[in-house]
């Protein structure tokens, strides 16, 4: 009997597991000794508060395939059409989850930080597998779903840019929940205003730029709600020299992660089109955000742009 610890990404159907490593909600339908029987199966332990699991390889599949080596991510050029409707639909689906959690959120409903965690982890794997073809086809949003699908997408480019960076995968969950819920106060905006194709009047950009603090407030009444999420939600629009909005805040008082998410939220609103603009390629936003450094941190900036892929990064640095 050979027994052998690996990581739970690294799992797969066929595989005997003799343990579990963390902490573990005892399931009717997965014994103290199993085989992974499907895929069922297979996601709840994913999705799970699980930090390891230990193998035997005598008794079941025992090939295990290094969790690092992934395969090459596909540009919207060169996949299939059957490869994007794929991510077309994990889009969709994802969009669905966000937008119905967020409306509960937004609602009052008790919903604990922990209904966010299978979403975000759906999340991370879709963007460890294919993140450019995810980013593209996450431009392509319908008005209806504007809001819950720019939510998503910063949720995503967090997680790509935390992994990057070598941050620790709960610090990694952390910032994919504070993507999923920065813009949740966003759901007050009356739909005329969120949805306006001219430009806003003072008093209706007064009434946008409140969804930060809406949003900080919905958050904080949520009881567990990680400091992490509530400080993105209330400060992703502070700038570095003060001039942002809602507290006018400066670089010595702005924390790492929310000048990432800062990063993340920008960009994905300028490359994305909405009812009231085209959107810019993504070498024109990065461009633009690269001659900004009054906004952005810089050296967060460019190891955001050298994560992302080559193609969308071309004579920008």
């Amino acid at each position: 009997m050979v027994i052998k610890r690996i990581d739970k990404n690294q799992l797969e159907i066929g595989m005997f597991v003799e343990a579990i490593e963390g902490p573990w909600q005892n399931d009717s339908s997965v014994g103290r000794r199993f085989v992974v029987k499907d895929a069922t199966q297979l996601a709840s332990i994913l999705n799970g508060k699980v930090s390891g699991v230990f193998i035997n390889t005598a008794l079941g599949n025992n090939t295990v395939r290094d969790s690092s080596a992934r395969p090459a991510s596909k540009s919207m050029k060169s996949a299939t059409k059957e490869e994007k409707l794929l991510v077309a639909q994990q889009i969709h689906s994802q969009a669905d989850e966000t937008r119905t959690l967020l409306q509960g959120v937004f609602e009052g409903k008790d919903i604990s930080i922990d209904a966010f965690t299978p979403l975000a982890d759906d999340v991370g794997r879709t963007m460890d597998e294919n993140p450019s073809l995810f980013m593209g086809m996450s431009r392509l949003r319908s008005r209806d779903t504007a809001t819950f699908v720019h939510s998503l997408s910063v949720a995503a480019l967090l997680v790509h840019f935390a992994r990057s960076l070598d941050m620790d995968e709960k610090t990694v969950q952390l910032l994919c929940i504070a993507g999923l819920l920065h813009d949740v106060g966003k759901l007050a905006i009356p739909i005329h205003i969120l949805h306006k194709q001219g430009p806003l009047d003072a008093e209706e950009r007064i009434i946008v730029q409140n969804h930060t603090e809406q949003g900080h407030r919905i958050l904080k009444k949520q009881e567990g709600m990680p400091q992490i999420v509530l400080d993105i939600c209330l400060s992703h629009h502070e700038r570095l020299d003060g001039k942002g909005y809602p507290n006018g805040i400066k670089s010595n008082k702005i924390s790492n992660e929310v000048r990432m998410s800062t990063i993340c939220d920008v960009f994905d609103a300028l490359t994305s089109a909405r009812s009231y603009k085209k959107g810019w390629s993504s070498q024109q936003a990065l461009t633009w955000m690269m001659a900004h450094e009054e906004q952005f941190d810089r050296t967060l900036l460019r190891r955001f742009i050298i994560s992302l892929d080559p193609e969308m990064t071309k004579g920008v640095i």
